[in-house]
């Protein structure tokens, strides 16, 4: 009898120990950081046994802090006593390193405020507000109204790459900060709903019948699982036997919350859990439910119907009975938006037949979020995120690490380049001057001529074997167009013999990448001889031209007798916003030219001409009759192409010329911002303003910027809010003898009629609600001071609203009304105060 019992406890103990193992792997790939710890610190967390760092190797921007004296001890964890703000705004970002791709990663930022500004007065009256992303993407939007309360925002993602950004950005309503983040690997099978496009963001997570938050170490992968709030109608029972999981549970529920439950004091009392869609989102928001039961009693029957805003959650309507003592779930496997968009509920409901009342051991919600914007190449990513940790590069990238232009110059680089450099498919200039590498560079990087690529010769040539013993301060191997036209163009203003100064100038390392430069002939082809003219720049005129396989192309052209005046200086501009942004609704450059003496971009182009057009049913274009629907779209396109200049780039671009002319539609109408003559970048995150002299088109001038010449990206929203009253009523924005549109749309919303401001072309046919929207946007975008305008993010979120209200009506009109329908796209969480 000796013999089997010590068998059995032998594999317990292995049992034990291979489990112990595994938590200790997963802990051993934990990365814990405590924001705004001091440098080089750490420390054991006494309840977890976890060891938090500081922060300073994750990012290189922001404050560090203490929260006050008065509010410690309130801090629900030990790492809310610090915290990093980051006071100068823009986007500020945490590289989380390493990653592997493939694998699900749970990361979670906590919030505690604590008054360390001296601010926590305001809080309440006017709550903190910005935004967290996940790279590129909107994760959640914090909303800071307590100075005590820890609020947490949680996701689960998977690795594309083999680093995940997390990025703070400042909406202008308060100073991002953050107190700890948190990243924890999970298992590829876990969670099959999160995808590389789908990350799964949290909104709530219970225990029923837990009395304390449960995580780490009974939870594996520490995730939080904090206790209901108790209703008096509710009894919490618990069992100590243990649960028993199938070997492909996607959850892995930890003993520790299936060992406890919530149910009804009574088999008439349905166990209700309810939750609200905070009504400042821009769309009703899609939720994924996980339902969690095990019964710890097969004695009596106990069995429930479960329902979800009304309606049966089980398939086929049928009823449910819990397991005993086995793990068990339901869930659903594409996103729910309830009828009015906003209050969810889950019932409970004993069957007639049941002897026991119905019962919940853990609830999770989560929402998705549309990935609109591409993430850049892996391989790039994991190149220059390579190069960043090997050499320990300063510089903070802003989350995605690789925008088209990457600047490892003068970062006390030395030794040799690493192959792994080679492997930059998508990155178009990479400057590595000012450091102090040795030896040749990977030929791999030097073939490569798609890139630009920057490099000191002074001790001889890296990408050449025969070493020069000539001085050079720096060599450019240029891609696109941004040296050689600025080479071209300064010669130009100085001689006649421009063309070969500059060959000279760029010797052998202009590197020119296939398919993107054209020959004057091959432009005079293209357009059959510039035949066709299709606009007027201020550089030129704009030809339309075709290719071989039949792409439609736009040339816009710059010649010599016009690069003394004001067209020299807009190409320059343009040529550099366009070789440094890229973004689905931002006019797409396709190439150019320095022929002849002729300098030129050649674009894609847009075969339903501007915005302009169709407002004005100008008759050299095909008219196409915009209905709100269209011009709801367009406007939301364009508002998202101005964000991404304002906030997506390192530095913003103030566009300085946003009217209706700018905005081109494709075959499809989707819209795209053109024209970057005029545009304007910031040159550090802390600049308050661009001092210029005011330029732009009359009737879209931003009037502060007039007055005074500061320049903001708040003097693109005032443009734009001009352009969306044209959308709005189809009017130019001056008309002699009535004055300007701000002014009569003013006077009209005085008047409280919306028909009197509607464009009568659209014949009614629209949501009122949604033309409201639409006009108070535009007329906050034109407050005359600037600092009373919203930005670009506020006026994205708004149009998404208005156009939301749209399709409803539209859908209902058709009588085709689906749970999903536009709105799915649009999801946004706020976090929940702990």
């Amino acid at each position: 009898m000796k013999c089997p019992s010590a068998l059995l406890l032998l594999a317990i103990f292995t049992v034990l120990v291979l489990s112990c193992a595994q938590q200790a792997s997963l802990v051993e790939d934990f990365i814990n950081i405590d924001c705004g710890l001091p440098s080089g610190s750490s420390y054991v967390d006494e309840k977890t046994n976890i060891t938090y760092i500081s922060d300073d190797q994750y990012i290189d921007t922001g404050e560090n802090h203490k929260i006050s004296s008065e509010h410690q001890g309130a801090e629900q964890f030990r790492s809310g006593l610090n915290l990093r703000s980051f006071p100068t705004g823009g986007r500020n970002c945490y590289t989380l390193y390493p990653a592997i791709k493939g694998q699900k990663y749970l990361i979670r930022g906590m919030f505690m405020h604590g008054n360390y500004d001296n601010k926590s007065q305001n809080l309440i009256s006017s709550p903190l507000l910005f935004d967290i992303c996940i790279g590129l993407n909107f994760w959640n939007q914090v909303n800071i109204s307590s100075a005590t309360m820890t609020y947490t925002s949680e996701a689960i993602v998977l690795a594309t790459v083999n680093s995940i950004s997390v990025c703070l950005l400042d909406n202008g309503k308060g100073t991002p900060f953050i107190s700890s983040l948190e990243m924890r690997p999970m298992k590829s099978s876990n969670y099959p709903a999160a995808t590389p496009n789908h990350p799964l963001l949290l909104q709530d997570r219970r225990s029923m019948g837990a009395n304390s938050t449960i995580r780490y170490p009974d939870d594996p992968y520490d995730r939080l699982w904090w206790p209901s709030q108790n209703t008096s109608e509710w009894i919490k029972i618990s069992t100590t036997s243990m649960v028993r999981r199938y070997p492909d549970d996607v959850y892995e529920v930890p003993a520790a919350v299936l060992k406890t439950a919530a149910m009804t004091s009574s088999n008439s009392t349905a166990l209700n859990f309810l939750w609200l869609a905070p009504a400042s989102w821009a769309a009703a928001p899609g939720y994924l439910l996980g339902l969690h039961f095990t019964d710890f009693q097969q004695e009596q029957l106990r069995e429930f119907h479960i329902y979800y805003n009304g309606k049966s959650f089980v398939p086929d309507g049928k009823s449910y009975s819990p397991p005993y003592l086995l793990a068990n779930y339901w869930n659903d496997s594409s996103p729910t938006v309830s009828d009015n968009g906003l209050s969810y509920k889950i019932s409970i409901v004993a069957t007639n037949a049941s002897v026991l009342p119905p019962m919940l051991n853990a609830i999770e919600v989560y929402y998705q979020v549309q990935q609109d914007e591409k993430m850049t190449s892996s391989e790039d990513v994991d190149a220059m995120m390579t190069i960043k940790i090997e050499y320990q590069v300063k510089k903070n990238w802003m989350g995605d690490p690789c925008l088209p232009e990457k600047n490892l110059s003068r970062n006390g680089l030395t030794g040799s380049v690493p192959e792994s450099l080679t492997n930059l498919p998508n990155i178009l200039v990479l400057d590595l001057s000012g450091n102090h590498l040795n030896g040749t560079f990977p030929e791999g990087l030097c073939k490569n001529r798609a890139l630009i690529l920057r490099y000191d010769t002074a001790n001889g040539d890296p990408c050449s074997s025969r070493s020069s013993k000539k001085k050079k301060k720096t060599v450019l191997a240029v891609a696109i167009v941004v040296p050689v036209v600025i080479v071209s163009a300064i010669l130009m203003f100085i001689s006649a013999k421009s063309k070969s100064r500059g060959q000279e100038h760029c010797g052998d390392h202009a590197h020119i990448p296939d398919n993107r430069e054209f020959t004057y002939d091959e432009l005079a082809k293209i357009t059959n001889n510039f035949s066709t003219f299709i606009g007027e720049g201020g550089f030129g005129p704009v030809f339309h031209g075709q290719l071989k396989d039949g792409t439609q192309l736009a040339i816009k052209m710059c010649s010599p007798t016009s690069t003394p005046g004001k067209g020299m200086p807009e190409f320059l501009a343009e040529v550099e916003s366009l070789t440094t942004v890229h973004h689905r609704y931002l006019v797409l450059l396709v190439g150019y030219c320095t022929d002849k003496d002729h300098l030129a971009l050649v674009y894609e182009y847009m075969p339903n001409g501007s915005l302009y057009d169709h407002l004005r049913e100008k008759t050299n274009f095909l008219y196409l009759k915009l209905s709100w629907q269209h011009r709801g779209r367009i406007a939301l396109e364009a508002a998202q192409g101005l964000d991404y200049l304002h906030t997506g780039c390192v530095l913003p671009i103030v566009h300085r010329d946003v009217k209706s002319h700018n905005i081109l539609l494709g075959c499809d109408l989707n819209a795209n911002i053109s024209d970057f003559g005029l545009s304007k970048s910031y040159l550090h995150v802390a600049q308050s303003h661009i001092t210029a002299t005011a330029a732009g088109t009359p009737g879209y001038i931003d009037p502060e910027y007039c007055r005074s010449g500061r320049l903001t990206v708040t003097s693109d929203v005032y443009s734009f809010g001009v352009v969306l009253l044209e959308i709005v009523t189809g009017e130019p924005p001056v008309i002699p003898t009535t004055g300007h549109i701000v002014q009569r749309i003013k006077e009209k919303v005085n008047m409280g009629k919306i028909e009197a401001i509607a464009d009568p072309r659209l014949h009614d046919e629209f949501d009122v609600s949604s033309i409201w929207k639409v006009v108070d946007t535009a007329l906050m975008c034109t407050k005359e001071a600037s600092s009373e305008r919203p930005t670009m993010s506020m006026v994205v979120a708004q149009l998404k609203d208005a156009l939301a209200l749209e399709q409803a009506r539209l859908r209902y009109s058709i009588s085709d009304i689906s749970q999903g329908g536009a709105n799915a796209e649009l999801s946004y969480s706020i976090p929940t105060p702990r």
